[in-house]
Parts: structure tokens; sequence; C-alpha cells
């Protein structure tokens, strides 16, 4: 049976910070539905901790060193190997492809050829040692392509060598493997490797221009894209109802951006789609798993300003979807269990998105005061590229927050935190928006008053 070689990291949690890893080789069988993994050691860690979605699939495990070969066993959710030994781990996962929101049997029947699996959900992980992130080396048929979120050293046509990135806690990450489009957008110093899944011919070029302007608008919010090097990764689904009917930020193994996308709309559609405009808009904060207000608070307030700083929205679209976004979001509030907006996660979507928005124009609105127009938003963000984005840690929004009001200095984002993200429901907007002079007529179109006391911010915030 031919196989195909994936080496594939350090997929493993090592106890000892002294522990090495020289390389991990996986063999996919033919069918792409089992790993064949080898991890060896130049000094084996005392033991691994086996996750709970990898117990379930990990059969045939074995140690090999000069001495013997051996058979190990799970324990609980650890497995014993002979600690300081040279030597090699050797095991099988029987893995489950990631089920992308609903749409794995499409993509299966639309994409036979290609697979997507949650590195998240089929291998262990490691805790990482600085200096130490090892080599990933994947051998493959001339054939079969890959996309993967960790750092891309080299490609060829039989062998393509990876370098392992942090990875924060509760994350994911995918790794595609078979027929793919694989291209590199270039904005400034940053590299997006794109990977495109369609039958259509025409539609890599054109999903790489929309990449190439949807995260533009990112960087151009940014002064520049957020982080280095990220995996772009887009899944074209045919029938689908929506341009865009899907897209998640991925952290595990690095930085990744996952779309679901319908080529059969045509462009203007496909632009005026909010997705990707949301999903890059993550990539300008830190991963606060644990503050979902936050992350998709401050995204979905950038999904309409980065459109409008680069005129993909006009100034009145734009400002009629937020005030649209903090109504809903007003409205779902009320309704929910979540007392104050810190306790806000999944069950509370409306509240979560919309009450994080109406913050983070807080934030814009009480810097630019503080300052008098020498710190905003976008320059708070900005300098969280020097020092939080890239290292693959989980954030607190207390922690995040502290830093920001380092970075601005002000008190602006501690403020906020304590006064209305850990007291209110949902924070209050109808009077800020009235004194940027945004103001809806009793037909529900919107206007703005140039006299307002702060209508020259809201001015500042279109331009950046």
């Amino acid at each position: 049976m031919k196989k195909i070689t994936v080496l594939v990291g350090l997929l493993v949690w090592q106890t000892s910070l002294q522990a090495q890893s020289s390389n991990i080789t996986i063999d996919l069988n033919e069918g792409l539905r089992q790993l064949e993994v080898r991890h060896c050691f130049v000094r084996a860690p005392a033991a691994l901790q086996v996750q709970y979605t990898l117990r379930r699939h990990i059969r045939f495990i074995t140690w090999e060193d000069h001495d013997d070969t051996r058979n190990l066993a799970v324990s609980g959710n650890s497995l014993r190997l002979p600690e300081g030994h040279s030597g090699c781990l050797a095991y099988v996962v029987d893995h489950v492809e990631r089920n992308v929101r609903g749409h794995q049997k499409a993509i299966n029947k639309q994409h036979p050829e290609t697979r997507i699996l949650d590195i998240d959900r089929l291998l262990l992980r490691t805790i990482e040692v600085p200096g130490q992130m090892p080599i990933i080396e994947i051998r493959h048929p001339s054939a079969v392509k890959l996309s993967a979120p960790w750092q891309l050293l080299q490609r060829s046509a039989l062998n393509t060598r990876y370098r392992m990135k942090p990875t924060p806690t509760y994350s994911r990450g995918f790794l595609a493997i078979g027929k793919l489009s694989l291209r590199t957008v270039y904005l400034g110093s940053s590299r997006l490797r794109l990977a495109v899944m369609s039958t259509n011919p025409m539609a890599p070029e054109r999903l790489e221009q929309w990449v190439r302007t949807m995260a533009g608008t990112v960087a151009l919010t940014g002064g520049s894209f957020p982080l280095p090097d990220i995996q772009v990764l887009i899944i074209d689904m045919p029938g689908s109802s929506e341009p865009v009917p899907w897209g998640q930020v991925n952290r595990a193994g690095g930085q990744g951006v996952l779309f679901v996308v319908n080529t059969e709309f045509g462009d203007d559609q496909l632009y005026a789609d909010w997705t990707a405009a949301h999903e890059f808009s993550h990539l300008l904060t830190p991963y606060t798993p644990n503050d979902r207000w936050l992350s998709e608070g401050f995204a979905s307030y950038h999904q309409n300003i980065t459109r409008l700083r680069s005129g993909l929205l006009d100034e009145r679209t734009a400002w009629k979807k937020l005030l649209a976004g903090f109504r809903r979001g007003q409205k779902a509030a009320e309704k929910t269990d979540a007392s104050v907006l810190k306790h806000a996660g999944r069950r509370h979507s409306m509240q979560m998105y919309w009450g994080g928005a109406v913050i983070a124009l807080k934030a814009e609105v009480a810097l630019q005061q503080a300052t008098g127009g020498r710190m905003n938003l976008t320059l708070a963000l900005r300098g969280l590229q020097e020092c939080c984005l890239n290292t693959g840690q989980s954030w607190s929004a207390a922690a995040m927050f502290t830093e920001l009001d380092r970075i601005s200095g002000t008190q602006v984002f501690s403020t906020l935190y304590e006064e209305e993200v850990k007291r209110q429901r949902f924070p209050e907007f109808t009077s800020l928006l009235e004194q940027l002079g945004v103001v809806q007529t009793r037909w529900g179109s919107l206007r703005f008053e140039e006299q307002a006391p702060l209508a020259h911010i809201r001015k500042r915030i279109a331009s950046g």
C-alpha cells in the first residue's frame, strides 16, 4: 500500500523542560484515515499527557531504543516514558476529520481528493520551550499539496519543511492535504500563505485578490498587517446560500484563518460580505478564550471601521451598521442570564459581540479625549504587535487592558473594564453617538450633526 509520509513536529506534552525531540514522522495511509506516528527524542521526558480527544483514537503504542522495543499503555491521561533515554515513541492514530461548521459531508462530496485534519483533536501538544520549537518535515508525492499553520521554511515537489509555532490554550488549527491551489499574498513584510480548495480553475486567482483586499483593510487600520506569517485556507462550496457562510480564526500551531465561500456569487456580493473583515480583525488582538466579548466585540467594531477606512463602506453605511448592531446587542442583553458583559459567552452571542463593540468605540473616543487626539485605538492596538500578538499565549481581558493602558499612557482601558465590563449588562451608547453627531431620524435614516461636541472625533475615526 502506498503511503504519504508527514513529519508533524512535537505533538506531545513534555513534562521535562530538558526533553528534546529530533523529529516526528507521521505516515498517512492512502485513504488518509490513519496516522502512524514515530516521535524520536534525544532525551525523553518522564511522561506525556494524553488529551481526552485523542485517548479514543491512539493505539499500538511502543517505545524503541538501542536496547529493546517495548509496548506502552496510556494510564489515565498520561503516558510514561523512560526519562532521559534516547529513543523513539511510535503509535497509531485513527483520526476523525474536523466538522467545519456542518459543512463536512458537502466538503467531502465536492472535494473528495482533499482532507482537512483538525490537528488540535488529532495530535498532542507541547509545553513550548523558547528556542526549541521543532522542525516539521513533510515528505509527500508531488500531486499532494499541504497547508498548515506552522511557519513554512521550505517547499519542494516532494518535501515541505515547517517550524512549529507556540500554541495557546483552547485553540484549534487545520492541516489540509490533497488537491490545493497554493499562493502567497504579501502585505508589506507579512506573508499570507493561501490555500484554495476549488473545482473552479478561475477561483484561486479571484480569491487571492479578495484576500489581498480584505486583509489589506486590517493592514491599513493597523499601519501594517498585524502578524508576519499566517495560513489562510479557503474552501469553495458552490450551492451555499451566502457568499461567505462561515469563517474562523485558528491559533493552534500558529495563526490561521479558514473561510467557506461560494464563488457562484459575484464580486459585489463577495466584497460586501462582512465575514472576512471580521475574521482578519481578530488578528489585531491576542487570543482571549475566556473573554470572548473582547475578541468578538473588537472584531465586530473593526469589521465596519476597517471597511470604512478602506472605502468599502461609506461613512453613513458604516455607522448605520454599528448602530444596528448595538441595538441588537442591547435587546438581546435584556433577555439573557449574563448579568454583566464580562460573563457573556457563546450563549449570549449578540450581547457578547455588540457589547464588546461598544467598549471598543468607547475606548476609541476616551483615548482621543484623554490625549488630545495624540493617541487612538489604532495606535494602541498597533503597540500590541511589538509585544503580544505572536507569542502563542492566551490572555485575559484584564491583562490585555493593563497592557493597553501601558501602551497608551492612560487608564482608559482599566476604567472601562472596572466600570462597564464588570458592572453593566450592556454598555450605554445612545448619548455617546449623539455627542459624536450620529443621529437616526424618525424614518430610520442616519444623519450627521456636524456641530456635535465630538463630531471631530467621529471624523478622525473615519480617517484613522
